[in-house]
């Protein structure tokens, strides 16, 4: 029998918004931050390299700047080896920008290293939050070396996080995995991953566990924190916030593993 680890629910309540027509303009420094602060790429094997880009943000808009990545000491890829920067970026009169990267097939591997980088520009400041971008950069395998493992899941939403076989199978549409019975027997829950950099979507879907004063606990994603699945060493990291009609429950982070 599950037993729920998180018994508080934060429970919705109305409140009442006052609102004007009025524009709020900022008018302060424009502060450089990343989008997000992880991210995960897939390099095909026999590709030699593959270009991708990291997205970064502004709190205001910049006519001109120069913007680029510097990378941090904790890096375990290294720039002119395992990657070349593609030059800086230059946000042109927008809140956000991209910076381009060349991975090197080099560099990646099946277990995957981190290529850890920090905002650089010499006119615009950097912020407080998200000033650091870790980038996972790792060979890509085939779905089906993936598949054929076997896999445990640690269920942190219940008491004890106990360690649980899961099945694992392809799902009805392209780039789709579904959880067998992952809450409750007849419910599957169903995964988007993108094939070129391992990401995970997690759509709103019921689970099929019945909370006995809420009823149907639903999950949906977690987007500050990525979820992610390597083929090559059959690992899945996925981040979701389960919830009722009444609210949410706390946000978990499940390992699935497999062999």
């Amino acid at each position: 029998m599950k037993t729920f680890k998180y018994l508080s629910i934060v429970l919705f309540s109305a409140v009442v918004f006052s609102c004007t027509n009025e524009e709020i303009h900022y008018e302060g420094d424009p502060y450089l931050s990343f989008i997000t602060t992880s991210s995960q790429q897939l390099v095909d094997q026999g590709s030699g390299s593959k270009v991708v880009e990291v997205d970064y943000g502004t709190i205001a808009k910049v006519e001109s700047a120069q913007v680029s990545l510097v990378v941090d000491p904790t890096s375990q890829l290294k720039e002119g080896i395992d990657f070349q920067f593609m030059g800086p970026s230059n946000p042109s009169g927008n809140f956000d920008g991209k910076i381009a990267i060349k991975l090197l097939e080099s560099g990646a591997s099946p277990e995957g290293k981190n290529a850890v980088f920090r905002l650089s520009s010499p006119t615009v400041k950097n912020g407080i939050f998200n000033q650091v971008h870790t980038m996972t950069v790792a060979l890509k395998c085939p779905v089906s070396y993936f598949l054929a493992g076997n896999f445990k899941a640690t269920m942190p939403f219940f008491t004890g996080s106990p360690t649980v076989d899961v099945e694992i199978t392809e799902g009805p549409e392209p780039n789709t995995l579904l959880l067998k019975d992952y809450y409750a027997n007849g419910y599957d829950i169903k995964l988007k991953y993108n094939p070129s950099t391992g990401a995970i979507t997690i759509d709103t879907q019921q689970t099929g566990y019945m909370h006995p004063t809420y009823g149907m606990i639903s999950i949906r994603q977690v987007f500050t924190t990525a979820s992610t699945i390597n083929f090559c060493t059959r690992k899945m990291v996925i981040n979701y916030q389960p919830f009722v009609s009444a609210g949410n429950f706390a946000a978990v982070v499940d390992n699935i593993v497999g062999t």
